[in-house]
């Protein structure tokens, strides 16, 4: 097929969904449609059956209750394309990027085609298992998948970051080692599913269905388990958060000191001094850390959601999948710290304003350092950076959609990968 007749289908396709006479709905099945450009295009409810579609730009099409049944999206660009409702069932998607796509009410369970074989005798059964020497992954971070049929479905290593699977049905579906952090996952049904090492930090599970689930080495530290039953899901080296009271005496004093020096501006109690300490997967939602030195502490997969670290030292910290998501650290030190897939969507990472004893305002600011800091795949979305210290900080695949870096000093920083999409740069608008 020639791009000129795939021009006049798509047209007499927009046609006849306008109910113009003569027009025809597009029927593209089993055609070999690879690298074609489908960007922007009106294609609710055509038909793609078994269609190679690999490679393909669908960036804001309309594939809205379209049949997509067993099509090879490999490598396809689907950046906000709308497929709600669509029919994906057996669809291979390993590859894709559905980055802020609309799949709610999609169907993405497991498929086979039929079709004739060469011979024209016989029938052969086309289907898409993962391969695992192909080690690209779906993109679906931020998608809308609310309500969509996913059950037995093969979604394995696949980036959900910030997704919204709420109401989702993912029964038996294999999930294993993909990235489901700040991912909607309320009401879910993930009955059997295979969710093996997968990244569930700062997501919000309420209220979902885990019977017989499998969450061998999960991260689940930080992830919102309310109305949650555990009993039958198996949970083989998954790692649980940590209560408070849980640490020993004398870390609980000094933190009790240190709420005491914050409560009285100093006066009462000692700041907290806990350089190079184990505080792995501690749930820290009701602490004041501001202030704290926390230098090389080993912070992996704790909640600090919420918290404040305003002028905290955390200088060659290790806060791999730590949740900071809303986190107020504003001036704190994080040079040279490892925030490996952590959580630090709206976190206010700026300048803090510099008060004296009494509490008034100097009119000067401390800026953030993050030089040297390693945020590789972490979640970055809407945070604020402006005029932070990131040079030589490490973004590789980071997401810092609609981040502000304003001001921020950016030399040597790496972004390799990273999701710039609505990002405000130093020196400049929106990306």
């Amino acid at each position: 097929m020639t791009p000129s007749e795939l021009a006049l289908i798509i047209a007499s396709h927009a046609a006849w969904l306008r109910g113009e006479n003569g027009a025809a709905r597009a029927n593209l099945a089993m055609q070999d449609l690879s690298g074609f450009n489908f960007a922007g295009a009106a294609l609710k409810d055509a038909k793609f059956t078994g269609a190679n579609l690999s490679w393909c730009d669908f960036t804001k099409a309309d594939l809205s209750e379209s049949d997509l049944f067993a099509v090879d999206l490999a490598g396809a660009n689907l950046t906000k394309a709308n497929l709600y409702g669509a029919d994906l069932r057996g669809a291979y998607l390993r590859g894709a990027n559905l980055t802020g796509a609309c799949l709610e009410r999609a169907n993405l369970r497991e498929g086979v085609l039929m079709t004739p074989a060469t011979d024209q005798r016989a029938v052969t059964f086309r289907t898409f298992n993962a391969d695992s020497s192909d080690k690209r992954k779906a993109d679906l971070s931020g998608a809308k998948l609310a309500g969509a049929k996913m059950g037995l479905s093969i979604i394995q290593q696949a980036d959900l970051t910030g997704a919204d699977l709420t109401g989702a049905d993912l029964h038996l579906a294999n999930l294993a080692n993909s990235n489901l952090m700040a991912a909607e996952l309320r009401r879910a049904n993930l009955a059997g599913a295979d969710l093996t090492g997968v990244n569930l930090c700062g997501a919000d599970l309420s209220g979902a269905n885990v019977v017989n689930a499998v969450l061998k080495d999960a991260e689940l530290s930080t992830a919102k388990l309310d109305d949650v039953d555990l009993e039958e899901a198996d949970l083989t080296g998954a790692k649980l958060a940590r209560k408070l009271w849980d640490l020993e005496a004398d870390v609980r004093e000094i933190l009790r000191n240190h709420r005491q020096w914050i409560a009285s501006f100093g006066d009462k109690g000692t700041r907290a001094v806990l350089d190079g300490l184990d505080l792995n997967r501690v749930d820290f939602q009701s602490i004041d850390l501001s202030g704290a030195s926390l230098k090389n502490v080993n912070l992996t997969g704790a909640n600090l959601a919420g918290v404040s670290l305003v002028m905290a030292d955390l200088g060659g910290a290790e806060l791999s999948k730590t949740n900071l998501s809303m986190a107020d650290m504003g001036g704190v030190n994080l040079s040279h710290a490892n925030l490996t897939e952590a959580n630090l969507a709206q976190a206010q990472i700026g300048p803090a304003e510099i008060r004296t004893a009494s509490g008034e305002s100097t009119g000067r600011s401390w800026p953030a350092n993050l030089q040297g800091a390693v945020f590789t795949g972490a979640n970055l979305v809407s945070a604020q950076l402006c005029s932070a210290n990131l040079r030589d900080a490490v973004f590789e695949k980071a997401k810092l959609m609609k981040a502000d870096l304003t001001g921020a000093i950016i030399e040597d920083a790496i972004f390799e990968g990273a999701d710039l999409t609505k990002t405000k740069l130093p020196d400049s608008e929106a990306a």
